[in-house]
């Protein structure tokens, strides 16, 4: 059985009459209007679609269209970097696909070159096979990573390869697409979930050459968290905090090894807001009715090209390895940039060690063991990686990797204790976890010091960002 899927009604549409077929439902939370089964949108889940607040210039708005229809658009000469975005009117949460439920994802079906190559299909593999049994992407001229619910960005370069052929002007293509049409039209092995009816708002962003070196963060206090002097946290007392001031430098420590340099703001929320979201967040489910992508709409109050951050005071989520403690989750890779107040506007960081251990902190450099700011800003920094289009250097079971050439890698059957390797190439409860200490010897074994690496650990933990990614953060819409 599938979890509810979800409706959002554009104001002024128009309500189709409801038959006895199966194929439809009466919503009374949307005016009775009618809907696929199990698409009626709960009252208190916002999907707001809202447009870019970047110049008409860059923006291609392309209007509303169901799934499977082919749309055209113009990239000029001077593009650096192309982002197609798409915001659910109509969809539903999950499908089933052998099994499993999994986000109803938005992503296109595929993108096609101007001269008519395909540049990406969402049905071919997603990389060459790596000998763990994951996958080695950074051969694609695009990829996309899944987990895109409701409001999905793509964006091109974000691949070796893409980074090195650029983005050709001229008259591209793609279908527009969701997991819940594959289900139902492309693939076989769907047990549920399966729609044709899906409509999205689509719109292209275009961002010229040359690339940014400025990022401006939007940060959200929403734990209710007492500073060391007594008083909470609030956006009046922030920009003096010696904490906060302590995690901002360090932040702009870490971007700065990519080129980027970083402009803060802080912004509180409503006391409702404080209770809803602030303590114990749920981060483990991320549908677009959930706690956390509810959170990320709070940045519809600040409009712009905000990297916005929300400062909570702890997370909960199930971690099946059993490793370590969640601390930050970001809403999307990558992020809908410029589109403020989607259920993917954001990403979430704790802030439980914030106003410990100033008085460790190192003069040069940062220690994000013994000072607490020193790990808020990593945390920070590395959610503001993924939404600027990074994936981990290697993923927790030492089998998928980043689709970068010039990231060093942690492949589980070179770097995997000797227990472990019996279990490389599996997945679940049972695979392999590879922790940064393991992950500490290149090149071999390496990657684990990178600022994208999945796990953070004192003493190994860096910071490090390659040229390549700084070329896929530095292209994004976000940094100007």
């Amino acid at each position: 059985m599938t979890r509810l899927a979800t409706l959002l009604l554009a104001a002024g549409a128009s309500l189709a009459a409801c038959s006895s077929s199966p194929n439809c439902e009466t919503c009374p939370a949307q005016g009775n209007a009618c809907v696929p089964p199990g698409a009626c949108t709960p009252s208190s889940c916002d999907r707001s679609i809202v447009t870019s607040a970047l110049p008409a210039a860059q923006v291609q708005a392309l209007g509303v269209h169901k799934v499977g229809t082919e749309l055209t658009f113009a990239v000029p000469s001077s593009a650096g970097s192309v982002t197609i975005v798409q915001q659910a009117k109509i969809a539903g949460l999950t499908v089933v696909y052998k099994n499993q439920v999994i986000d109803n994802s938005a992503v296109p079906l595929t993108v096609t070159f101007p001269d008519g190559r395909i540049a990406y299909d969402d049905n071919v593999d997603a990389g060459s096979p790596s000998p763990d049994g994951g996958a080695d992407p950074s051969g694609n001229y695009a990829f996309y990573g899944g987990g895109t619910p409701n409001t999905g960005a793509f964006t091109i370069p974000n691949t070796a390869a893409s980074l090195d052929a650029g983005v050709p002007a001229g008259n591209w293509k793609f279908v527009v697409n969701d997991y819940a049409y594959e289900c139902a039209a492309v693939v076989s092995g769907c047990n549920d979930g399966g729609s044709t009816s899906s409509e999205y708002d689509v719109s292209v962003i275009t961002r010229t050459m040359p690339a940014g070196s400025v990022l401006d963060v939007a940060f959200y206090i929403v734990g209710d968290v007492p500073t060391v002097a007594g008083p909470p946290l609030r956006a009046a007392n922030a920009q003096n905090d010696p904490n906060v001031k302590r995690m901002v430098q360090t932040m702009q420590r870490i971007m700065a090894g990519a080129g980027i340099g970083v402009s803060v703001q802080f912004y509180d929320v409503s006391d409702a807001a404080r209770t809803r979201f602030g303590t114990n967040l749920n981060v483990t489910s991320t549908g677009p009715c959930d706690e956390m992508n509810q959170m990320f709409t709070l940045s519809s109050a600040n409009p712009g090209n905000w990297m916005n951050l929300f400062l909570v005071q702890g997370l909960r989520a199930t971690n099946s390895s059993g490793t370590g403690t969640v601390v930050g989750v970001d809403g999307t890779i990558p992020g809908p940039s410029s589109f403020n107040g989607t259920v993917q506007s954001g990403a979430v960081v704790s802030m439980a060690d914030l106003f410990s251990g100033l008085t460790n902190c190192p003069t040069n450099g940062y220690d994000v063991g013994a000072c607490g700011p020193d790990e808020v800003a990593f945390i920070a920094a590395h959610e503001t990686g993924h939404f600027l289009g990074l994936f981990h250097t290697t993923e927790q079971e030492g089998a998928d990797f980043d689709p970068l050439t010039d990231t060093l890698k942690c492949p589980c059957t070179a770097c995997a204790t000797t227990a472990q390797r019996s279990r490389c190439g599996t997945y679940g409860t049972n695979a392999p976890s590879l922790v940064a200490t393991q992950c500490n010897s290149a090149p071999t074994c390496g990657g684990g010091d990178n600022l994208m690496f999945w796990f953070l650990q004192p003493g190994v933990s860096a910071g490090i960002l390659s040229s390549q990614q700084s070329q896929v953060m530095r292209l994004n819409p976000l940094v100007h």
